[in-house]
């Protein structure tokens, strides 16, 4: 059974990598609340480090106990290595308050560079597939305006995986605006995306053009016509269901009755 000792906060050292950048200010309050009524419930995980202890897992913990004005805090003493730690460090996120996307890529690329870990390797450690991985290493490489609109959760990071595929920036930045703005889903995202491709296929910008091009259509709707009453829908108040085969088809089958009952 692994021992629990009561080290002194000052001992303690916070990680030279966090991987929470920003943690919401009700979650601490919340925590400080109850280490001051019932203590630190569950050890943190500390390794050696010179004559002192370097968090593995409890950070969180840890400012919670100093906030509350605890003098010490129950540690269990692990000999990791620095590879070790980091996925210690990973799973215990993953327990408690989860990564945001941006920082999952943030620990994903420090793992890389790190310890030289494959996509692979930490799939493997993370419990995810290395496409996961490898998506979310791709996003901390974007312009910093799509990071941080998919860090605020302006959008989401399934709107922020199809805008990755675009190169162009102007069309980037157009698509990140109307979804900010719009409401833009998923899959209409993805149709934009794919006529704009289309339309470049078509009409190719001058090979020899020295001025920018802009792939931004002329033209773009902003609404889509309901496949239920054929009316011109906004963006925004488009609604997706998630049907099996079936239903899909019985529901249509009773639209178009009602339809041509109606006619």
């Amino acid at each position: 059974m692994l021992k629990i000792t009561y080290i002194e906060l000052s001992k303690l050292l916070i990680p030279e990598f966090e991987s929470h950048k920003e943690i919401p200010e009700e979650y601490i309050l919340e925590i400080t609340e109850s280490i001051k009524s019932l203590g630190i419930i569950e050890p943190l995980i500390v390794r050696p480090k010179d004559n002192e202890f370097e968090i593995v897992a409890g950070c969180i913990r840890y400012r919670c106990a100093k906030l509350a004005g605890l003098k010490t805090a129950p540690c269990i003493i692990l000999g990791l290595n620095d590879k070790e730690a980091e996925i210690v460090k990973l799973h215990e996120n993953v327990k408690r308050l989860p990564l945001n996307h941006v920082d999952q890529g943030n620990t994903f690329v420090m793992m890389h560079e790190k310890f030289s870990m494959i996509e692979k390797d930490i799939a493997l450690s993370f419990g995810k597939s290395p496409a996961y991985i490898s998506q979310h290493i791709s996003l901390v490489s974007q312009d910093e305006e799509l990071v941080s609109a998919v860090r605020d959760k302006r959008i989401s990071f399934s709107q922020a995986r199809e805008i990755m595929t675009v190169e162009d920036i102007p069309f980037r930045k157009y698509l990140l605006n109307t979804c900010e703005n719009s409401g833009l889903t998923v899959e209409l995202l993805r149709q934009w995306i794919k006529e704009n491709k289309n339309n470049l296929l078509i009409n190719p910008p001058p090979a020899n053009s020295c001025d920018s091009f802009s792939s931004i259509p002329e033209t773009l709707q902003y609404q889509r016509a309901c496949q239920a009453c054929g009316k011109p829908t906004d963006i925004k108040d488009i609604r997706q269901l998630i049907l099996c085969s079936p239903c899909d088809t019985a529901i249509r089958n009773a639209i178009l009755e009602e339809n041509s009952r109606n006619n």
